[in-house]
């Protein structure tokens, strides 16, 4: 079962390298870079995903941009591949990564979301758009445990991310269980990830911020999203049928359609 997991990753991570971005390795980091244009768009995956996730959406993207594509630090190739994983760890390593960019628009998938909207707020003037897709930051009661003990709850987590009627293959479930202790997810919470917690300070976003979220999400329900809206002034909600917390795998083409709309309405000068 592990080995099926393992597979889907690299061929994900093979469709990067396949439409012309480059892997590379920087001081334990490790990002895929290419495409042109006259926008710079770094995608951010959620917790304990990696770069491959963006694939789906990449081929339509490498011809109307420069792309960063990385894996968060601690996820992925990138280090550390073991140990508390503190956010100020996840944050460092994007700074890095986007060293010698001077302006960007971020696009966030969950947890990405939330690292993307920090990373807005310590470094305003160097993001021209934010894309935050069902991401992650508020206070928020989860109807599902982060962190499941059987294979009852991980089909349970695993419908919450991908929508209650996926069949569910006995890799995903198995693969789930076997990292739920060393899983990033699980470091990152033992670092202390909810001393991040953004609710107080979400008015101070003030680039231009829009969102777009999946129907059934049954993590971050549209409720959450609706909250967040309120509370970045000027943003705006695009909500996608038939996908739950993670649209750009789930509903490839409606989320780039959503995308691209909202690169029309900020177009770089």
């Amino acid at each position: 079962m592990a080995d099926q997991a393992s597979s889907f990753i690299a061929f994900t991570r093979s469709e990067l390298e396949r439409v012309g971005l480059v892997r590379v390795e920087q001081d334990g980091l490790v990002f895929f870079r290419g495409g042109h244009g006259p926008r710079t768009i770094v995608l951010l995956h959620g917790v304990n995903d990696q770069a491959g996730t963006w694939s789906s959406i990449v081929p339509a993207l490498v011809d109307r941009a420069t792309l960063i594509v990385p894996d968060l630090a601690g996820h992925g190739e990138s280090a550390p591949a073991e140990g508390p994983l503190p956010m100020e760890t996840i944050l460092d390593g994007l700074h890095q990564v986007v060293e010698g960019v001077d302006r960007f628009t971020l696009v966030g998938n969950s947890m990405g979301g939330w690292v993307s909207m920090l990373y807005t707020l310590a470094h305003p003037k160097r993001v021209e758009q934010l894309i935050l897709e069902d991401a992650s930051g508020m206070a928020w009661p989860l109807g599902v445990p982060l962190f499941p003990k059987d294979r009852e709850e991980a089909i349970a987590v695993l419908r919450a991310v991908h929508g209650p009627a996926m069949e569910l293959p006995d890799w995903m479930i198995d693969a789930m269980l076997a990292r739920a202790i060393s899983a990033p997810g699980t470091r990152v919470v033992q670092a202390g990830l909810m001393n991040h917690l953004l609710d107080g300070l979400l008015e101070q976003i003030t680039a231009p911020t829009a969102m777009i979220w999946g129907r059934h999400d049954g993590l971050l329900p549209i409720a959450y999203a609706e909250t967040l809206q309120q509370k970045i002034a000027g943003s705006t909600l695009q909500v996608i049928e038939d996908a739950a917390h993670i649209p750009h795998r789930q509903q490839p083409e409606r989320f780039l359609t959503c995308l691209l709309e909202t690169f029309s309405a900020n177009a770089p000068a």
